[in-house]
């Protein structure tokens, strides 16, 4: 007996040893993962863009919990209905000129091209004006009939005159985007994003605290957006004076020759890939409040008020993406792309994705405790919308994936046409199962469109 408990003393202690030899080699590799993360700029920047992401959508989440919470859901889907029109007729005439313009300003920085930069800065911003304008006067011109057969309330054809007003400043917004992005000055986008979001939050807050109701979100949020494309534009133009001693206004459009065809054929294949996808971001709330009403339509708002989250950090992941692989890609250093573009996929995308399919359990044990009981119905499409959010995470990279490589109708086949059959059937799902067959729609049409993406990535297109 006395042999076996020394041979049982002996055998813990050689576990414990081995044990702690497993705790040092773990925390070794914890501690190589959190240094290369330091050290590497992509992860840096991806951090910087992560935290102002997750910055802005929690307070985004806040105020429109809140705001669901003292409008209650027929006021709350009246105030959607609102801001979605004028951003749904914004969209339809923006000719979505970031992408291009990401690609071609990050080649000129490259190259040290001062005059291509300059030139193709102020092309970025006349144009974005130019649609603008041409959509505020549309808007303006089609208020009364949006108020009266979408929002179903005509007095509200001068709120939405209101907000549509803030796009004209706001627009200048994506060049400037471009520009930093181009530069590599994510922490200056991340920071001014996070600044303007929390005063946007607090103005719309206190103007509904106040007894403003539905006036004080629509023009809390309209001051907000014209705040942000007046700072934007500021820092931007500021920072390129220093660059290169100049600003985009002396920016000469002979700088552009030798390639504005090429541009113009990517902004016709972006603007007609992202106008397609509208369908799905944008005008689903309008159909479904001209089928089903504003009820429905609070019930789907919240529901992808909280699936949207995963976009913060999407959206960050895929910014600093396009211009690094873009930049590889025109050294010509094909391998090292391809590698890359499998690192970010196995070892960022398929993680994240996982990670995020998690929160889909929790759903109805958080939504009526923030939203409150009122929006009970809410639970089952939020559940939808984060799947669906959840394989939008994992294929970030997709997107700029083609778009670096110029392949630019090629995504457009793999985005676009999905989206438009989808799109023809949506109205007939909406009328026989409303916000639920909304959701259901939305999480069929993004697994449809991975799949088919996969398929033209796998053939090396």
């Amino acid at each position: 007996m006395q042999h076996s408990g020394r041979q049982s003393r002996f055998d813990y202690s050689a576990w414990a040893i081995k044990t702690d030899g497993m705790k040092q080699v773990v925390g070794d590799s914890i501690s190589k993962v959190l240094v290369r993360v330091r050290r590497e700029k992509f992860f840096r920047d991806v951090g910087i863009l992560s935290v102002a992401g997750v910055s802005g959508a929690a307070l985004s989440l806040g105020q429109g919990i809140l705001i669901a919470r003292w409008l209650q859901p027929e006021l709350y889907g009246l105030v959607t209905l609102v801001m979605s029109y004028p951003n749904f007729i914004f969209g339809v005439f923006d000719v979505r000129s970031g992408d291009a313009l990401v690609k071609y300003l990050s080649e000129s920085y490259a190259r040290n091209d001062r005059e291509r930069f300059l030139a193709l800065c102020k092309f970025g911003h006349v144009l974005d004006l130019v649609i603008a304008i041409t959509a505020f006067l549309a808007v303006s011109l089609t208020a009364k009939w949006a108020a009266t057969n979408i929002a179903r309330h005509s007095d509200m054809a001068v709120l939405i005159i209101v907000f549509a007003a803030s796009f004209l400043p706001s627009a200048l917004t994506r060049t400037c985007k471009a520009t930093l992005h181009s530069l590599g000055r994510f922490a200056i986008v991340g920071w001014t994003d996070i600044t303007i979001q929390v005063f946007r939050t607090v103005l719309v807050l206190t103007l509904v605290f106040l007894g403003l109701g539905v006036e004080g979100v629509i023009w809390g949020s309209a001051i907000a957006l014209f705040v942000a494309g007046v700072v934007q534009l500021g820092i931007t133009w500021h920072l390129i004076y220093r660059l290169y001693g100049n600003t985009p206004l002396r920016g000469r459009w002979q700088a552009l020759k030798g390639q504005r065809r090429e541009i113009l054929r990517f902004l016709a294949y972006s603007d007609l890939t992202v106008l397609i996808a509208m369908i799905p971001q944008q005008l689903d709330l309008l159909v479904l409040g001209y089928f089903r009403g504003p009820l429905d339509v609070s019930y789907y708002k919240l529901a992808k008020s909280f699936a949207t989250v995963t976009g913060y950090i999407s959206a960050p992941l895929a910014a600093v993406t396009y211009p690094e692989i873009t930049k590889m890609w025109g050294a010509g250093d094909k391998e090292s792309f391809r590698c890359r573009v499998r690192g970010l996929f196995l070892k960022i995308g398929l993680p994240l994705g996982l990670v995020s399919l998690l929160s889909v359990a929790v759903v109805p044990f958080v939504l009526p405790v923030l939203a409150g009981a009122a929006f009970q119905n809410a639970i089952v499409p939020t559940q939808v919308l984060l799947v669906a959010s959840s394989v939008g995470l994992v294929f970030f990279w997709v997107r700029p994936f083609f778009l670096a490589q110029g392949h630019y109708r090629y995504w457009f086949l793999s985005s676009g046409v999905v989206t438009l059959l989808f799109g023809a059937i949506y109205p007939v799902v909406v009328v026989r199962f409303g916000y639920v067959g909304a959701a259901i729609w939305y999480l069929t049409m993004n697994i449809v469109g991975a799949a088919v993406a996969l398929r033209l990535v796998k053939r090396g297109i």
